[in-house]
């Protein structure tokens, strides 16, 4: 984190929602002008180039990087190029900062995967904007996809997941479908947690927390309980399961947990809901 972004200037109570940027910047005027103008609205990591960028990306999954193109042992290409051909970083918006003015070069950022570009010299509120309007992309995709997470219920059904074609990403849709894919083969074993998907998806917990909350802005507890609760609903509606087996069979090894969290989601306990929906 930014030396200047200490403990005296963050926001004790939300500074897990503030979202943050990795600048990535050869030219340290340059990064110290940017990075205490953005200070005052987002968490700002910190890498002087392609190669230190890359490491502290992977480290801390930004929810945004503004990168320079032109710079020493890694250009910001490159840097953009890698990010987006990483399943834990390809979501990430990327802005490039360049000094050519050239539309080839404009065009070659973009090519790499690059979703905006601001040419050197620029006005800050410019690039402010440009921030802003990628995060708020990005807010609203999450958005939705949150509403659209309405889990197949049919134990039969042909499709092993949820399709999500707003993911522009191919390795998006590819996490998708493999995090989809493994929640139902292992959501019934009451073991089954955050642990056990991250190691499932080879991802250390730490990426699965900042690619989830990227994708659905939800925790992978709140995921792996959002399928079971899905389940469980599917298992109300049918008389014939007693009400407080449902739980046990959808995977929640604590009832008490099980009856607590439905509650919180549906206004009612599981018993209150059967006879709303039966």
């Amino acid at each position: 984190m930014s030396k200047r972004n200490d403990e005296s200037n963050m926001r004790p109570d939300d500074s897990e929602d503030i979202p943050v940027i990795l600048l990535v910047e050869d030219e340290a005027d340059y990064r110290l002008l940017i990075a205490s103008d953005l200070e005052e609205d987002y968490q700002i990591e910190e890498a002087a180039n392609g190669k230190e960028g890359l490491e502290k990306a992977l480290e801390t999954i930004p929810d945004l990087v503004v990168t320079d193109l032109m710079m020493p042992v890694m250009d910001g290409l490159e840097l953009c190029r890698r990010l987006k051909a990483g399943v834990e970083t390809a979501h990430i918006p990327v802005v490039m900062l360049t000094a050519k003015t050239a539309v080839e070069s404009q065009v070659e950022g973009l090519q790499t995967g690059a979703d905006d570009y601001v040419t050197k010299p620029f006005n800050m509120l410019l690039l402010r904007a440009r921030i802003g309007n990628l995060l708020e992309t990005r807010r609203l995709l999450r958005k939705h996809v949150a509403r659209e997470f309405a889990w197949s219920s049919e134990e039969d059904s042909d499709s092993d997941t949820l399709d999500m074609p707003e993911l522009r990403s191919g390795l998006d849709r590819v996490f998708w479908e493999n995090l989809t894919r493994t929640l139902k083969a292992n959501y019934l074993d009451p073991a089954f947690n955050t642990d056990s998907l991250a190691s499932e998806l080879n991802m250390s917990q730490r990426s699965l927390q900042r690619k989830i909350k990227a994708l659905m802005d939800l925790t992978p507890v709140q995921l792996i309980g959002e399928y079971r609760l899905k389940k469980a609903e599917a298992l109300l509606k049918d008389p014939e399961v007693h009400v407080t087996d449902v739980a046990f069979e959808v995977g929640f090894g604590d009832l008490s947990h099980f009856y607590r969290i439905f509650k919180k989601k549906h206004g009612m306990n599981p018993t209150g809901y059967r006879e709303e929906k039966v």
